[in-house]
Order: C-alpha cells, then structure tokens, then sequence
C-alpha cells in the first residue's frame, strides 16, 4: 500500500497548513485561534436558564429601587454562586477572583460615594469576568498584555451571544413543546369566548366586576422586564465565557521593533527628564527667579502648579516604557543592556516627575484645600510610582518563567481600590479640610455641600474641632439631608443610614 493511499481524506499535515483530499495535498483555511471563536467546551442546560432567570429577577429588585443598596449586593452574591455552582470553575485562583467579587458587591450597600461605587462596579465585572475567563486554564500570574487583551475580546464576544447561550436548551426541546400545540390552540378559541361571557357577567353584577379591578403600571412592567433581561443576559454572557474553549498562552505580535529604534526613544526620554531633574535642581537653588520673572510666574505659583500634567507624563510614559519593552526585538546581549539601562534610568527620572507632581499638589491642597479630585491625583500618583517599582523589576528580570507584571499591576489597583473603601476617602477629605482650618481658620463649605451620606457623620463629628465661626456653615450643609432612614430591603444603604443616625444626634 502506497503513503498516498493510507492516508485518510481529510488529514491534515504535521504542521496543520495542508490537507489531504484524496489525491494531492491541499491548503488547509486556517483556523481561528480560540480567543477569536465561539467553540465551547460544554453545552448548557436548563440550570443555564433558570440560574440567569434568578439573576435577572435579582437584578430587577435592585435596580428598580432607583439607587444602590442592598438589592445590588444581594445580585452580585447571586451572580457569584451561579458562576461556581453552574458556571463549572475548576481553578482556585478562578473562585478566589469569584470571592473577591463578592467582596466588592457587598460595598454597594456600605459606601454612597459615586467616588467608590463606579470603580467597585467595574471591579465587580471584571473579577468575574476574569474568573470566569480562567474558569480551566490561565492565571493572572502569568498574564502578558497580548494575552490580556485576547481574553478581554474573548469576553466581549462570549458576552455579546450569551442570549444564543441560553436559547439552546429551549430550542432542544422543540419536539417535546409538540404536546402543548393542542393545548394553546383551546385557549386561543376559548379568549373571545371567556371576553364575551366576563363582560356580561361583570355588567349584571358589580361584585364579580370589582374582582376584575386590577391596576397595572405596564410601564413599570416593561422596565420590570427590561432588567430581568439585562441580567439575565449578563449571565449568560458570564457562564458561556466559563464555557468557552480554554485559551492557550497567547504571545505578542510577531512584528518586532528595531532594538537601535528603541534605544534612541529610551535616550530621547532620559534626555528629555534629565532636563527637567536639572530644572528642579534650579529651582530649588534660587538660581530659576530670573525665568520665572521672565515668564510672569511668582515661585509660590510654580511651586503649586503642573501637578496634573506631571502626572500625564508619568502615565504617557508608563505606556511607552511597557510597548517598548515589549515589541522590542533584543537579540544579543549588548542590546539587551543597553534597553534595560535606559529603561530602569527613565523609570528613576519618571518616579522624581512622580515626586514632584505630589509635592506641588500638597502645596497647592495646603493653600485652597483638599477635595476629591486632589485626593484620588495623590492616591494615582501614590499606585503609579508602584507601578513603576513593578516595571522595574520585570525588565531586571525578576521572576522571568513568568509573565507577572499585569496580574501584579492589577492586584495592586484592586487592593487600593478595597483599602480606599475601608478608609472612606469622603471623610478622610472632611478630616483633612477640618485639620487645615483649624490652622487656617477658613473651610469651603460649599464645596464640602456636594459630598454624599458617606461624608456625614465626619462633618458632624468636626463640631468641637474648628472655630465657632466655622460651625453654622458647616452644620448647614451637615444638617441638609433627611434624619429618618426607612427605605424598602433592597434600596437598604449603610452610608445613608449612619448619616441619617448622625443627624438625629448632631442637629
């Protein structure tokens, strides 16, 4: 028997490029890596249903009453167990990013601040998308940034057919919905008949009319339904994202750049930030005033100013160091060193930009006081300069069997983003405006007007601390919401409990 003849029609070469149709080898159409396709590892069931019917009717509860609460977290807890009872996750690392999830839901019913629910929300979603995403293979700690990209098109796609998801099981049962034909053609001859008989009956007797009395708000039983669909939608989009093909390791693109092209952006850089260090260094010598008079700029004003700008150069950079570190094609040694010189010389001259910016934003906040946007630039500076000392440490070759610095970037952000809850950043604002008007004499009331719940109990509790002069301003603004808290389970908010609490004993 002759090779051309023992192979079988349809076999594919070692190399999977070429396809044997009988007679001569063929190309074969290239398949779709499984980040890019729909193919799923397992078929849903009628639990696929019914978990996303009882999320959906969960998140119906909670969005209907208008604010976030207790409704909301209860819906994260159930999109939770849905996703390890249904859901078949098999990692651990998988149910610890499901747990951390549930974490984060639950401060939708503690915090009132749009400062933190918007980020716990987001959290939220990507915990779980990330969990269901590794349901069976991956792992944050060995997550590179074209593989992190891949998943999130995965998810979004997964997500986008969750509703063929969860049409499947009913579309297999098409021949056992046969019997019910007859059955739904008796109620359609029976309607006009039972119209015809109930009109009747209710215009000869007014107690049987008043049993047909029934008040039906149909425009809140369209938004009823609009919810129950949006989350159950989102559900399906989850748990066919646990069912999806795993993904194997992906890699960056095959394109590289020139290691001489990488070398001159990295020395244009440190060229560029080696200027600046030397123009702190002027300044802090006293040799600068005659620019600065030159530019009409007094030395209080250039010490407090810049700072958001600093901070989008520490970003804008951030971004080029990690690409560049990335596609860069460094195939001999000397290369090699001369990328990681440069490299980790513009991260220490990033992280004295870093310095500077959160210098000149303490002046500035000591000058007209603090507010959240002030804060959260000092946190981002803060987790920034992290990130930098994470970089750092990947292109020195820490840990190099592993692709760690995204699932370590990320770790990081999740847990400022949960010591950020624990710590009440409103009230911390609160706490620092009352601390610099203790020495100032002077708060912004109005300012402190547009907090929410979460900032309540902090300002009442400044009574004893600022002048009497400051305290009518304040206890006006403090005193403006309601003091009685009684709202439906689901709308339940702890922040807007305590304020309430607070008012009753403080005004």
């Amino acid at each position: 028997m002759s090779d051309d003849t023992a192979r079988s029609f349809g076999q594919l070469s070692p190399d999977r490029r070429w396809r044997w149709d009988g007679v001569a080898w063929t190309p074969a159409p290239a398949a779709l890596p499984a980040w890019a396709s729909f193919k799923l590892r397992a078929q849903p069931r009628w639990t696929v249903v019914a978990s996303a019917l009882v999320v959906g009717l969960a998140a119906d509860q909670a969005l209907r009453v208008g604010t976030l609460g207790l409704g909301a977290s209860v819906a994260v807890v159930c999109a939770t167990l849905v996703l390890v009872l249904v859901g078949g996750l098999r990692r651990v690392e998988s149910w610890l990013l499901v747990a951390a999830a549930a974490a984060f839901g639950a401060w939708l019913t503690v915090r009132a601040s749009p400062w933190l629910l918007w980020p716990d929300i987001v959290a939220t979603f990507a915990l779980l998308g990330a969990a269901a995403s590794i349901a069976v293979r991956g792992s944050l700690l060995d997550l590179g940034i074209a593989e992190a990209v891949a998943r999130s098109f995965n998810a979004v796609l997964h997500a986008f057919a969750g509703g063929a998801f969860l049409g499947r099981p009913i579309v297999g049962t098409r021949s056992r919905l046969a019997g019910i034909a007859p059955v739904a053609r008796g109620l359609l001859i029976s309607i006009p008949i039972a119209a015809v008989l109930t009109s009747l009956l209710a215009s000869a007797d007014p107690i049987f009319a008043s049993f047909l009395k029934i008040h039906l708000d149909f425009g809140q039983l369209a938004l009823d339904a609009f919810y129950v669909l949006a989350g159950s939608l989102v559900t399906a989009g989850l748990l066919r994202l646990a069912a999806a093909a795993p993904i194997d390791r992906v890699d960056g693109p095959v394109w590289r750049l020139g290691t001489t092209e990488a070398l001159v952006v990295l020395a244009v850089l440190d060229t560029i930030f080696g200027a600046f260090a030397l123009a702190q260094a002027i300044a802090a010598s006293g040799t600068g005033a005659v620019a600065l008079r030159a530019a009409g700029v007094t030395y209080a004003d250039y010490a407090r100013s810049g700072f958001f700008q600093l901070l989008w150069v520490a970003g804008i950079t951030l971004v080029v160091l990690i690409l560049c570190s990335r596609i860069t094609g460094l195939a001999h040694r000397t290369g090699r060193v001369a990328f990681t010189v440069l490299a980790e010389a513009a991260i220490a001259l990033t992280l004295l930009i870093v310095l500077v910016a959160a210098t000149r934003l303490s002046l500035y906040e000591s000058a007209y006081g603090f507010t959240m946007l002030r804060l959260y630039s000092h946190i981002f500076a803060g987790w920034i300069a992290v990130v930098f000392l994470l970089l750092a440490a990947d292109l020195a070759g820490w840990w190099p069997r592993r692709r760690w610095f995204v699932g370590a970037t990320a770790m990081t952000a999740l847990t400022l983003l949960m010591a950020l809850n624990i710590a009440n950043p409103e009230a911390v604002v609160v706490r620092l405006n009352t601390d610099r008007a203790i020495a100032t004499h002077k708060i912004d009331a109005q300012y402190l007007s547009q907090l929410s719940s979460d900032a309540v109990p902090a300002l009442l509790a400044s009574r004893f601390q600022v002048d009497a002069s400051l305290w009518p301003d304040l206890k006006t603004v403090a005193c403006a919401g309601p003091r009685t808290y009684a709202p439906s389970p689901a709308a339940f908010n702890w922040a807007y409990a305590e304020a309430a609490n607070a008012r009753r004993g403080g005004c």
